[in-house]
């Protein structure tokens, strides 16, 4: 089996110093791997744009890159029925700002996106749609990138999980705090082809099922993500 994913997403998915992919990702389905011995994972590397058209063309096997379910997404794609990591998706803001906790304080000003295929862009979107397009959304090729245009003012706040911050601060010096509630509460699912995944989707779901209650995903989480992420 094919497991299409990313290799810019550190700590999920990355490659290492010897250039060779890793991550929670792969820890969790190298363990799923491990228990499904009817089963053989490879991966292969894709943009994150195109690891779920790879799926729908059957190129792969199942998705592995955090995917959180969306309406859109489940109408071409199979989502498996256990989610791995809480995927909750916070407001970011400069440290000194302390006026924008919601997207109501959002109106009238920018709201800075990767692209429109992630979960980001749905939940604004959808937000923004019912409430008179009243934010302005822009666009950022990078991490980085997203990260000056905030701090520069280009931009007035992005979304993230929580636990991304305290990298972005470290590895970038960010001047960003995390504000408010989460605007989305979610969870991470892999994804599977919407015709031909049921077979795999429900091993892995077994079996996923079952490190959840043995402990196993949250020894994963902590060494990987730094403290248990796993659903309850």
């Amino acid at each position: 089996m094919i497991a299409g994913r990313g290799s810019v997403y550190n700590p999920y998915c990355y490659l290492d110093e010897k250039n060779e992919l890793t991550g929670f990702e792969k820890a969790v389905l190298d363990e799923v791997d491990k228990r499904l011995p009817e089963y053989k994972f490879t991966y292969k590397i894709f943009d994150f744009a195109n690891i779920l058209l790879s799926l729908e063309t059957g190129a792969i096997d199942i998705a592995a890159h955090q995917y959180e379910f969306n309406i859109e997404r489940n109408e071409k794609y199979l989502y498996g029925s256990e989610g791995y990591t809480t995927y909750d998706l916070f407001l970011v803001v400069r440290d000194n700002d302390n006026s924008i906790k919601a997207f109501a304080d959002l109106k009238g000003k920018t709201l800075i996106l990767r692209n429109t295929t992630n979960n980001a862009y749905y939940v604004s979107n959808k937000w923004n749609t019912e409430n008179g397009n009243s934010i302005k959304f822009i666009f950022a090729p990078t991490d980085p990138v997203m990260i000056e245009d905030l701090e520069n003012g280009t931009g007035d706040a992005f979304l993230s999980i929580a636990r991304q911050i305290p990298r972005y601060q470290e590895e970038y010096g960010a001047k960003i705090k995390v504000s408010g509630s989460p605007v989305s509460e979610s969870q991470s699912y892999h994804l599977y082809h919407k015709r031909n995944g049921t077979e795999l989707k429900e091993a892995v779901d077994k079996v996923l099922a079952e490190m959840k209650a043995d402990g196993t995903l949250s020894v994963l989480s902590i060494k990987w993500l730094g403290a248990d992420y796993t659903p309850h």
